[in-house]
Order: structure tokens, then sequence, then C-alpha cells
């Protein structure tokens, strides 16, 4: 599923009990902010009973959040690492979603499963994007609608932001929460590997998305949500 599969699995299984932690600290909370936003944009106005798709859900953040704004969904929680779903399974209001240990270049549904599907940084971490994308448009009814929450590489230069912050203080504190240095040094390597928002609005059109539009998050567009139907 991700840019040297084995080794990202391995990663994300070995910090799932410490990934909540991790991502708090290093976000100071607005990670619980963006995925709310996220969610809005993603369930309003849906019909009852929505069939919801969370791809990469890692430890059941978004697919909480979708069943705690959406009471009435049936939420399907997708993800190759299978330590990070168990580890969310902890969670209150976790007991309602299905959980599947699944690669997302080969997602175990049929055509046109979902109403809805969701993804928070997870697809900057899939081996071959474009497929991966072509299988959420395979999965979402042609009326429904996708939200990615993600970490975009900028499209213009940031020396402060991305030198200092990106590259040096997160993988500190990511390493000081989780007690893991590879993984937090992973972060800033895989945003620097991957799209910027403006190609990526691209490769949602290629495979199928018509209406596609992003919204930088606070504060300063660190975080970015793309919206395609």
């Amino acid at each position: 599923m991700a840019q040297a599969a084995t080794d990202v699995r391995a990663m994300f299984d070995r910090i799932a009990g410490r990934y909540d932690v991790a991502n708090r600290i290093m976000s100071a909370g607005l990670d619980v902010l963006w995925r709310r936003r996220a969610m809005r944009l993603l369930l309003d106005g849906l019909q009852p009973s929505p069939w919801v798709l969370d791809l990469g859900a890692g430890t059941l953040d978004g697919a909480v959040e979708i069943v705690r704004q959406r009471p009435d969904a049936h939420v399907v929680a997708a993800d190759f690492a299978r330590t990070m779903l168990v580890e969310g399974r902890r969670k209150p209001g976790a007991s309602g979603v299905a959980l599947h240990k699944a690669d997302g270049h080969r997602l175990p549904y049929r055509d046109g499963t979902f109403l809805a599907a969701f993804s928070g940084f997870c697809v900057r971490n899939l081996r071959d994007l474009a497929l991966a994308l072509a299988e959420l448009r395979r999965v979402v009814r042609p009326d429904g609608r996708l939200v990615i929450l993600e970490f975009f590489r900028p499209a213009r230069p940031r020396p402060i932001w991305d030198g200092l912050c990106t590259r040096r203080l997160v993988p500190l504190v990511g390493w000081a929460a989780s007690g893991d240095r590879a993984a937090y040094r992973y972060l800033p390597e895989s945003i620097q590997r991957f799209d910027t928002q403006a190609d990526f609005e691209a490769r949602l059109r290629a495979v199928g998305f018509v209406d596609v539009r992003s919204h930088d998050l606070f504060p300063g567009g660190i975080a970015s949500l793309v919206e395609a139907r």
C-alpha cells in the first residue's frame, strides 16, 4: 500500500500505541479540529444511513468522528496496519465501526459501495497513487463524494517552516512522544516526495472526479483538505 510497503506497514504497527499521543503533541491538538472540519464537508447533506469508507483509518480517529457526527452511518475502516486498527478499537464510539485489514491498491469492495469516502494522512504513503485513487473512484458511487486530509509538498519554498519545523522540530517531538526516531524522520521525507496540492487535484480529475476543490487549514496551510465529487 505504501512506498517500501513492508517497512512502512511495520513502522505504523510499531508506533501504534503512541501514535495518537504523538499526533496531539506535534499538532498542538489541531489534528482533531482538522478532522472535524473534514467530516462536515464529507457528511453534510448525505442521505440517511450512508455507507462511508475511512481509508488508511489508523487508530480510528476519523471513523469515530464520522460516527459522532452521523450515528446513522455504516462506517468501514480500512488500513493495512492491523495493530493500528486494534489500538483504535478501544476508543469510545469505535465498537460499531467495521474494521478491515485492506490494501488501498486492491480494495475488497464492490463498485459504488460507498456514498462517501475519507482519507486522513494516508495517501502520501501510497506506493502507486494513481492506482489507489482509481480504486477510490471505483468504490465511491458516481453521485458520492471524497474528502482527503493531507500534508502536501509546498508549491513554493517555506524556509522557516519547512527547514526548521518540518525537518528538524517535528522529528524531535515525534521521537520524544513515540520513542521511535525513524518513524518521525519518515514524515518530512514523505512530504517532500509527495505531490503539491495542484498536482494532487489533477490526479483526482484524471481518475474521473469532476468537481475538485481544496481548502487550506489553519495555521498557514500546513495541512489541506481536498474534496472531490
